[in-house]
């Protein structure tokens, strides 16, 4: 835990595509509402830049991890909003996921493969 309770077990996901290689990282933990969002903007929004230069984790990886920390995050929002915690500080929420530059970086290959996917299923 590292902010505040009440806390709930999470995972976030973060997939780098690189040319050759795609690395995978999850991250465990206790966190209440505020670290699990702060968390949460972080991980999709480096996913959402970095995870779309490796063809199988353009076309898999990537959007199945931004859906499962879309899952996460409505986990997170279930939660109430934390009690103070003398011994720990929460971690800054920072910009909402949509106006960091990481995720408006990522919406133009994020809408090229939903192109090519949806060209895919149709045709």
């Amino acid at each position: 835990m590292r902010g505040g309770s009440p806390a709930a077990t999470m995972a976030l996901r973060h997939r780098q595509g690189l040319f050759f290689i795609m690395l995978f990282r999850k991250p465990k933990g206790q966190f209440c509402r505020t670290c699990g969002t702060a968390l949460y903007r972080k991980h999709t929004a480096m996913t959402m830049c970095q995870g779309w230069r490796h063809p199988l984790s353009a076309t898999l990886f990537n959007p199945v991890t931004i859906i499962l920390n879309l899952r996460v995050q409505s986990n997170i929002e279930r939660l109430p909003e934390p009690g103070p915690d003398p011994f720990h500080s929460p971690l800054p929420l920072g910009k909402p996921l949509l106006l960091r530059p990481g995720t408006l970086v990522g919406l133009l290959p994020a809408a090229v493969v939903l192109l090519f996917l949806a060209h895919l299923i149709a045709g």
